[in-house]
């Protein structure tokens, strides 16, 4: 006869069994449901008031509306959680408050849920042991155990091959966030990263979510890498859209200068690197650009997510309420780093290269074999939380083909 603790780890067992199969049967079905570009009407406001008991449990102690920090207009959200064992502020940016809020608050929900992982659903073991293919998640190991990491013991956690359908394992360090001193038991053999975390009123849109996300920091890191990267692959803001359109203008009016780049994505998903500037007369508020990145359906999509994500920086800034961001990043001064990122900016934008001129991506189905065809894969879907009552769920998705972005901006 079972023990009580051995039906306790057979019933969370069957749980996390049923959460793979949830997951990868609501991403099966989405398969060819078509993107879209903005959220359905009234759904954003609905979403918001359901989440307020769950902000509760989480311990999220402040919404704060930090638009009026910046002269733009543009909606821009804080969520504070001072408990969190990562970052405690988290930013939400959109084109109208509640749309900022959610995203808020959902950025804070997503490490809220990857700091409560349950250890039933968790196990020791090598990646020998387990039979990991040669190879996979090595991009992703921090160098003091680059080449022998496989024979060390660590904590692992099931995800599903959202491609094959088969459960896989995966480095539980590469799905939590209890980024606490000292490290959790077991920790310490790869890089710590939020990149493929997400939360969304759906599972197979959190899973959308952080594959986007994966897909950006990529391209990014490939970025970093290229040779000649901001003079071959600029590109020209006009005639992307109404959207960019509008963002342009809001910005223009204020003094404020934008400056795209289509980062190289092996999959051909379009990722937008932008950076602002104040270029105007008079004092700036701030003298360095502020960047922000995407990768979307199409250009269109991701350089209006780029840029929104580039203004609303400004107001994080400004508000000085991250603690990685200090005066070294956003110093008031006029000495040689600020005028070269000013004249980078504000250079002329070169016609689109050719080359690089990526097809809209029309479904999850395309989008994912294109990551599969591109070698980034497998596409590996963790469900890390979900909240019933508010009908929220948290998905890690990880690309262990990807290149890791780490670079301290």
């Amino acid at each position: 006869m079972l023990s009580g603790a051995e039906r306790n780890g057979a019933k969370s067992n069957d749980g996390a069994r049923a959460a793979l199969a949830d997951l990868h049967a609501s991403i099966v079905s989405a398969r060819k449901a078509p993107f879209s570009d903005r959220p359905i009407e009234g759904s954003l406001e609905r979403c918001l008031a359901a989440l307020a008991p769950l902000c509760r449990r989480a311990r999220i102690t402040r919404l704060g509306d930090l638009t009026g920090l910046d002269r733009l207009g543009l909606p821009v959200m804080q969520a504070v959680r001072p408990a969190a064992l990562s970052e405690v502020t988290s930013l939400g940016r959109g084109l109208s408050r509640a749309e900022a809020a959610v995203g808020a608050l959902m950025e804070s929900l997503e490490r809220y849920f990857a700091e409560a992982i349950p250890a039933e659903r968790t196990f020791l073991a090598t990646a020998d042991q387990l039979e990991v293919t040669d190879g996979l998640f090595e991009n992703l190991v921090v160098p003091e155990w680059r080449g022998k990491w496989r024979q060390r013991t660590i904590a692992w956690i099931e995800g599903i091959d959202v491609v094959g359908g088969s459960a896989y394992p995966v480095p539980l360090e590469l799905v939590h966030t209890r980024y606490s001193e000292p490290q959790p038991a077991h920790d310490g053999a790869f890089l710590r990263t939020t990149t493929g975390l997400a939360c969304h009123t759906s599972r197979h849109g959190a899973f959308l979510h952080g594959l986007w996300e994966c897909l950006e920091r990529d391209a990014i890191a490939r970025a970093f890498g290229t040779h000649g990267f901001f003079d071959r692959w600029r590109i020209a803001p006009c005639g992307l859209g109404d959207g960019v359109d509008h963002i342009r203008s809001l910005a223009g009016a204020r003094g404020i200068s934008f400056a795209l780049w289509l980062a190289p994505s092996p999959a051909a998903v379009p990722v937008v690197w932008c950076q602002t500037v104040e270029a105007g007369h008079g004092e700036p508020i701030l003298a360095l650009p502020t960047e922000g990145y995407a990768a979307g359906p199409s250009i269109e999509m991701a350089a209006a997510s780029a840029m929104l994500e580039a203004l609303s920086a400004r107001a994080g800034a400004i508000s000085g309420a991250r603690d990685d961001q200090t005066r070294e990043h956003y110093r008031r001064s006029t000495d040689a780093a600020v005028a070269k990122a000013r004249e980078l900016v504000l250079a002329d934008a070169a016609s689109k290269p050719g080359e690089a001129t990526y097809a809209t991506i029309p479904d999850p189905g395309t989008l994912l074999d294109r990551v599969v065809e591109a070698g980034l894969g497998p596409v590996l879907a963790i469900p890390v939380g979900v909240d019933e009552e508010a009908g929220v769920h948290c998905v890690r998705t990880v690309l262990p083909g990807a290149s890791p972005f780490f670079v301290l901006r």
